[in-house]
């Protein structure tokens, strides 16, 4: 039995009125508290419902808040491809992570980066010079939409499309550089919180980034922020670019683009070129227009300008063949100006700009040209039976390659067979392609792609 001095809990014991409150007085008080307390329910409703029927506002609460962390050291891009051989089949039925959506587009004044898929960057080219190395380039970048980890900003010294610098801002409010190079992100100045960054939808930012030789300057807005030295300050394109990590529906628009580059077409030589645009008009803006999606069960594709442009399946790397491949579409030509542009497939990349081209022409010719340092035509622009001619024609193109030899098959029918000195690397990345002539632009349909390694 228990102490009784010791209860287990104390007595409950009645609370005393306040003494010299009298209960009218009293009544009045918790009248007048039950209305505050209702006007602060109210309120708080209110504001909650202001926040989610206004996009932006509940976007700059969700930005500004104190636990949003740095975006990630890398989008998972780069993942390993499905053991065993090569066998990709798409009827592009319906939307997948398969291939790459993402457009850019010069419209109201402004040019826009748009990027669909999670976990994949994107770019717009400069057409003005792809050997620059120095450059001082500024220019307002405004996210219309997307996820608070997205990454956009300059992108620089771009050898291939995964070899490449990047000073570039999250809209958290980070800022970071960083080298992307052999399916690697590193961060040469890691994720850092800056509050001079506006944060959120609808915020912009002017980013400068002032290179020159080994010396790399970073601005935000006016100030300083990074100072690196470059290691291997090579030439390369110079671009703006988009990379999403768990969410994609990333759109950027840039603006008010000024500054120079330094352009060394021989590697000795240099020629100064002016870098500012305000993208009124899109005729005569030196920046890559083009992009691709699924629409319509089929793939779609355009780009304008003086442009090649290609697109591979995903992840990166899962279309390198390493033997004997085969590897088909059927492709349309939608619109485009009929002299020098072209549609077709592409093999044979190594990641450097270095691929061949299958291409069919709207007057019913053929041509297969290799791109890169080592290139040239293979076969010049032909006229050739098989080819159905003009826009809105579909055609069937199929390239098989054994050993060194090469056949081309066009709607079924065979061409005949090219033979290449050993050495020459036929296998790599596989995917669609497009050629340009002019500001107008070529916009084509790709349907039933079917890529496989073939046995002995």
């Amino acid at each position: 039995m228990s102490d009784p001095e010791y209860l287990p809990y104390p007595e409950a014991q009645p609370t005393p009125a306040h003494p010299g409150t009298p209960r009218g007085r009293r009544r009045l008080l918790l009248i007048i508290a039950a209305a505050l307390g209702g006007f602060v329910a109210c309120a708080a409703l209110a504001l909650v419902l202001l926040v989610f029927t206004v996009p932006t506002l509940r976007s700059r609460l969700l930005f500004l808040s104190p636990a949003a962390s740095a975006p990630p050291e890398s989008p998972d891009k780069f993942r390993a491809p499905p053991a065993g051989p090569v066998a990709i089949a798409d009827d592009f039925s319906a939307a997948s992570s398969r291939w790459d959506r993402s457009q850019t587009s010069i419209a109201g004044g402004a040019y826009e980066l748009t990027l669909e898929l999670d976990n994949f960057d994107s770019y717009g080219l400069y057409l003005g010079g792809d050997t620059i190395a120095d450059f001082d380039l500024a220019v307002d970048a405004t996210m219309s939409a997307g996820p608070p980890n997205a990454e956009f900003g300059i992108r620089f010294r771009q050898s291939a499309p995964d070899e490449h610098l990047i000073f570039s801002i999250s809209p958290s409010g980070y800022y970071r550089l960083a080298r992307v190079s052999d399916k690697t992100y590193t961060s040469l100045v890691p994720w850092t919180r800056d509050e001079r960054i506006k944060t959120g939808v609808g915020a912009t930012n002017r980013l400068r980034v002032v290179a020159d030789g080994p010396s790399i300057t970073g601005f935000i807005n006016g100030e300083q922020v990074l100072q690196h030295n470059d290691e291997q300050p090579t030439a390369g394109q110079l671009t703006l670019g988009l990379v999403t990590f768990e969410q994609g529906g990333l759109s950027v628009r840039f603006d008010n683009l000024e500054g120079f580059a330094m352009a060394s077409p021989d590697g000795v030589q240099q020629a100064r070129l002016e870098l500012n645009e305000q993208f009124e008009d899109p005729a005569v803006a030196e920046w890559s227009v083009g992009g691709a999606t699924i629409k319509g069960g089929a793939y779609e594709l355009f780009v304008a300008g003086s442009v090649v442009s290609w697109q591979q399946p995903l992840p990166t790397g899962s279309s390198e063949v390493q033997g004997d491949f085969a590897v088909e579409v059927e492709a349309t030509m939608l619109s485009g100006n009929p002299e020098g542009s072209g549609y077709g497939l592409m093999f044979g990349d190594g990641g450097a700009f270095d691929f061949f081209a299958l291409l069919l022409m709207p007057d019913g010719s053929l041509m297969l040209y290799r791109n890169g340092p080592d290139g040239g035509l293979v076969v010049q622009p032909t006229v050739v039976q098989a080819v159905n001619p003009g826009l809105n024609a579909t055609n069937k193109l199929r390239v098989e390659v054994r050993g060194q030899k090469l056949t081309v098959l066009i709607n079924d029918q065979d061409l005949g067979e090219i033979e290449f000195p050993e050495g020459v690397q036929l296998g790599g990345m596989t995917g669609l392609v497009l050629q340009s002539a002019d500001a107008d632009g070529l916009r084509a349909r790709f349907d039933d792609f079917k890529l496989e390694e073939l046995g002995e």
